[in-house]
């Protein structure tokens, strides 16, 4: 039984328990739901494993004879190396529970917030497991489909193709079937006409026909190894930009699953597609006879203008866009000697010795030449800390590098309680925020967001994207009411880089009568928009602001830096009157000046 508990796990999608207070399951052949907790979680990848919770377990397997359960390295013997990370999904001879429920739209959630275990005969008559396909299905390939979506309360099936092998807007791998996929199938294994696991049930296209997505086999193999392996992003490598600076209790840790890394690159800014000859005759690839490639149009943490010297003549360095480029990745700037970073002007020609055409695709294998898909794709497929080996194009001359994958870190924080969390602060009235996914969505805005050409660049270390996302009517701020998402840029001169650092420049360096805000809409950086008000009027309206609209503090928690606690503890030792001076920026500038007197 012990042996079972511990192997035995329910793999679903990440957005079927995200958020969930609780989380049951039901085998489909039986009455009794059972509590889960979420293991291993992957916002990115959108998977999460499930533990089944030891006291419901006899509930469980009522229905399900186990046995004793072969070891991970028994399964590697027979069934080869795939049966290693399907050794999580254990079931009795020729059954599994594999299978989960949920929304399978996009974005929202009127799904229905449980896992439950599906029962499905696999293929070999003497597997004790569902087999994860090894490759991608072919296109019109039969597949089947099996889940719970809405409609009723049984076990559905649905049957289509395989319409298309693509990548999504992160350049993840994903299949496009014509199956039907609805709210509640999302989770559920996708069956090939052997039996095998193609992939599992994720999203259907909105206002479209018989589009549905469903994540491949391979990506969820690499999932179940990373979890296997206990391969836990840390939380300085997580939270809005602010990494180890973020405020995190062990017991909250504790509390929540652990979530592997996110989704791996190369470390560069973008790449530019070389379909132009002009171009490629600058970038010397015609007389070496190279006919394919992509140019590398800058690396994250280098300075405009430190690229490779031979930048081609009257390139703008424009990204290329989803009908003809990308952009997104992360690159350090290094020396012609460093040999172990991209960098801008490189043109990079294969990775991993499988070549790259003039515009960003590669085969998608070599059995299927006819087929072709983002370059990109051969780095997401891998796991963050992989070597790979890039045929590079430097100044002319063909050398070989050898590149470790980073996690993407975005500058704009992509998913809630991933890397985003909420970050305000009010001074006066005006709400700034750093830039998000999750605070863009909030607005629930149907008009393309003017902040799109932030999605996905890669940050330099804590570096946000500052906003001004409201501005809350007050007699203080007359003349601004109305005014939002303007980018901030500096703050009486000063310009800080994350929150953290306009938190501490507000309650420190504010010494002046006036205090300006010096903005900017997207796209304008020549033109600023100011708003000016006294300080002493804007410490004086804190109280009434914050009260008038039920705000707690002046800022988030997490705003605050390490450093600003740890000196506003030391010139005020009282513990209960330093938590109640966190909620205004009057009360900690009060103290701070304690400091300056002494």
């Amino acid at each position: 039984k012990s042996n079972a508990i511990n192997r035995i796990r329910i793999v679903t999608n990440a957005h079927v328990v995200r958020n969930a207070s609780t989380v049951r399951a039901r085998a489909s052949f039986g009455p009794h739901v059972v509590s889960c907790e979420v293991e291993w979680f992957s916002l990115p990848l959108d998977l999460a494993l499930l533990k089944i919770a030891e006291g419901d377990w006899d509930d469980f397997c009522k229905g399900w004879k186990f046995g004793d359960l072969p070891s991970v390295a028994d399964l590697v013997k027979r069934e080869g190396k795939n049966a290693e990370v399907v050794a999580t999904m254990m079931d009795p001879p020729s059954a599994v529970a594999v299978a989960g429920d949920g929304d399978a739209t996009t974005d929202d959630g009127n799904g229905k917030n449980n896992a439950t275990a599906s029962k499905k005969k696999s293929s070999p008559a003497d597997s004790i497991c569902l087999t994860l396909s090894s490759g991608l299905p072919k296109l019109d390939e039969n597949v089947t489909c099996v889940g719970f979506p809405q409609g009723g309360t049984q076990i559905s099936v649905t049957r289509g193709v395989v319409s298309r092998i693509d990548v999504d807007a992160h350049y993840v791998l994903r299949i496009q079937i014509d199956a039907a996929i609805n709210p509640g199938n999302s989770g559920g294994p996708v069956f090939d006409e052997k039996g095998q696991v193609v992939g599992v049930a994720s999203s259907h296209l909105r206002a479209a026909s018989n589009i549905g997505y469903i994540i491949p086999s391979k990506i969820v193999a690499m999932f179940l190894q990373m979890c296997m392996d206990g391969m836990e992003v840390k939380v300085e490598d997580r939270f809005s930009g602010l990494g180890e600076l973020v405020v995190r209790t062990q017991t909250e840790l504790d509390d929540e699953p652990k979530h592997v890394p996110g989704i791996p690159n190369l470390r560069i800014h973008g790449s530019q597609s070389l379909e132009s000859k002009a171009l490629r005759r600058h970038l010397g690839l015609e007389e070496l006879e190279v006919t394919g490639g992509v140019r590398i149009v800058g690396a994250v943490g280098s300075v405009m203008g430190e690229e490779s010297k031979d930048a081609p003549a009257g390139s703008d360095g424009k990204e290329e866009n989803d009908s003809g480029g990308n952009n997104g990745d992360s690159a350090e700037e290094g020396t012609d000697d460093d040999g172990g970073h991209l960098r801008g002007n490189d043109v990079l020609l294969a990775i991993n010795s499988i070549p790259i055409g003039m515009d960003g695709t590669i085969q998608l294998s070599p059995t299927r030449p006819d087929e072709r898909i983002n370059f990109r794709s051969l780095v997401t497929c891998q796991r963050v800390g992989s070597k790979v080996s890039l045929d590079v194009l430097r100044n002319k001359q063909r050398r070989e590098l050898e590149v470790v994958l980073d996690m993407s870190k975005f500058l704009v924080s992509q998913y809630d309680d991933f890397d985003a969390i909420p970050l305000y602060v009010v001074v006066g009235g005006c709400v700034f925020s750093p830039l998000s996914l999750p605070l863009v969505q909030e607005k629930k805005s149907k008009s393309p967001s003017s902040f799109s050409r932030y999605y996905r660049d890669q940050r330099n270390k804590h570096e946000q994207v500052l906003v001004l996302s409201k501005v809350l009517n007050d007699d203080v701020n007359v003349g601004y009411h109305g005014w939002k998402n303007l980018v901030l840029k500096s703050v009486n001169g000063y310009e800080p880089t994350n929150i953290q650092e306009l938190v501490a420049v507000l309650a420190r360096k504010m010494h002046s009568e006036m205090i300006e805000f010096r903005c900017q809409l997207v796209g304008q950086d020549d033109a600023d928009y100011v708003i000016v008000m006294n300080l002493k009027e804007v410490l004086q309206s804190e109280h009434r602001v914050l009260k008038q609209h039920m705000i707690a503090s002046w800022c988030s928690t997490d705003a605050t830096s390490k450093e600003l606690r740890e000196e506003v503890e030391q010139y005020e030792p009282s513990e209960a009157k330093r938590t109640v001076s966190w909620n205004t920026m009057k009360d900690v500038r009060s103290i701070l000046e304690r400091k300056e007197e002494n």
